[in-house]
């Protein structure tokens, strides 16, 4: 962890975690220099912009793309991004392969090539030019726009935009080489780009997509109006061990994803099960050890700061820890850490979505008492971003009306 130059974004994240200033969170903020370099600003009309909508309706058709590099990467953007499942009456309803606080899905892409620079326009499906860009290789600047966020988040919605590309860089990562791309990140203090390597095309990654498509319609669990009551649901020990190989796998992935994210801790919360004893477990090395033996999940509902979480069905909950001097790093460190997490994340929901299984990820939760409950501190860390872990009672319905 960098320790030098505390940044804004630490600041920021600090105050909204421990202090919550009413004040802060009364009227929207002005964009600080931090989210003004990040913020998206949308191309003028052109009259060479490029029609996306032939390309994404042979996508939804079951098509898969074969021509250039930048073809194949635009498919990625549109499947990845796009909405795969919408629910009517429902005030976050827009899903799309990766979750978004609020269904804000706030990310905007900048598309590089041959000394071009694009804006993506994913509503009206248009590429629109915008300048010159130094270099010819392809790459995707990662923007957002930050003025979607309510102003509850003003603190917070740094935090949110990092960790939201952490989940969708996942996203893209694991479809990439289906295409025949590889994805390299180059994290910096004012920019995240990522930098697209040509491995060829490929032969055939329609397969890949649909696959893909199944997973996004079945990630979501939010397809029920007014909050989240998952089934009964127990855990038993191949599920367990099957959760800690999947963390394993993508801590290791990391590595190479993110290079320059700092490490990150976990902390496995669970009820008892098939085989499964009750406790709070450090997930390291080569099997989870104990450091509690109570049974956790009530306490996790009771320190969630909303009361539409149900965690009264819930076999286990998940939180990733991270430096406890992590309010205190740069901006640079802070954005890759947050990127990192998210990718974890999104790494274990889609482990989770191929065993039946859901993963809500949450932020909302009483700091103080669920370090103390987790026992973080012995490691030197704290919780940071957590992952509910239940059956979709969305699915339990859908299988009846079938």
């Amino acid at each position: 962890m960098d320790h030098v130059a505390t940044g804004r974004c630490a600041i920021d994240e600090f105050s909204f975690r421990y202090l919550a200033p009413a004040q802060a969170s009364t009227a929207a903020r002005e964009l600080d220099a931090y989210e003004r370099a990040f913020q998206a600003t949308p191309a003028g009309d052109d009259a060479t912009t490029v029609d996306l909508a032939p390309l994404f309706r042979a996508l939804v058709t079951g098509a898969a793309p074969a021509g250039d590099a930048r073809e194949r990467l635009l498919a990625l953007l549109l499947q990845v991004h796009q909405p795969m499942t919408v629910t009517p009456c429902a005030g976050y309803g827009v899903h799309a392969s990766y979750p978004s606080p609020r269904a804000y899905y706030p990310l905007r892409f900048t598309l590089l090539d041959q000394g071009q620079r694009w804006q993506l326009d994913m509503r009206q499906l248009r590429l629109r030019p915008d300048g010159a860009s130094a270099g010819a290789r392809l790459a995707l600047k990662l923007r957002a726009d930050f003025t979607l966020y309510a102003p509850l988040y003003n603190l917070f919605r740094k935090s949110l935009f990092a960790l939201e590309a952490g989940h969708f860089l996942a996203e893209l990562a694991a479809l990439a080489p289906h295409a025949g791309l590889r994805i390299e990140t180059v994290a910096k203090p004012r920019s995240l780009r990522l930098e697209v390597h040509d491995d060829g095309t490929p032969a055939n990654w329609q397969a890949a997509l649909a696959a893909h498509r199944a997973y996004a319609r079945e990630r979501s669990s939010g397809r029920f109006h007014g909050g989240f009551y998952p089934a009964p649901h127990t855990f038993d020990v191949p599920a367990v061990e099957a959760l800690h190989g999947a963390l394993a796998a993508g801590q290791a992935a990391l590595a190479h994803i993110l290079p320059g994210a700092p490490p990150i801790g976990a902390r496995l919360c669970l009820r008892p099960g098939h085989g499964v004893d009750p406790g709070v477990y450090r997930v390291t090395g080569s099997a989870p050890a104990c450091v509690d033996p109570r049974d956790p999940v009530d306490a996790c509902g009771r320190a969630y700061n909303y009361d539409n979480f149900n965690f009264r069905t819930v076999p286990a909950v998940l939180f990733l820890c991270v430096d406890e001097l992590a309010f205190h790093c740069n901006d640079a460190t802070f954005t890759e850490m947050n990127m990192a997490l998210g990718y974890l994340n999104q790494q274990l929901i889609r482990h989770l979505s191929g065993h039946g299984l859901v993963g809500r990820p949450f932020r909302s939760y009483d700091q103080l008492a669920i370090d103390n409950l987790l026992q973080t501190a012995a490691d030197g860390q704290r919780a940071y971003y957590g992952l509910l872990v239940a059956r979709n009672r969305c699915r339990e319905a859908w299988g009846v009306l079938r």
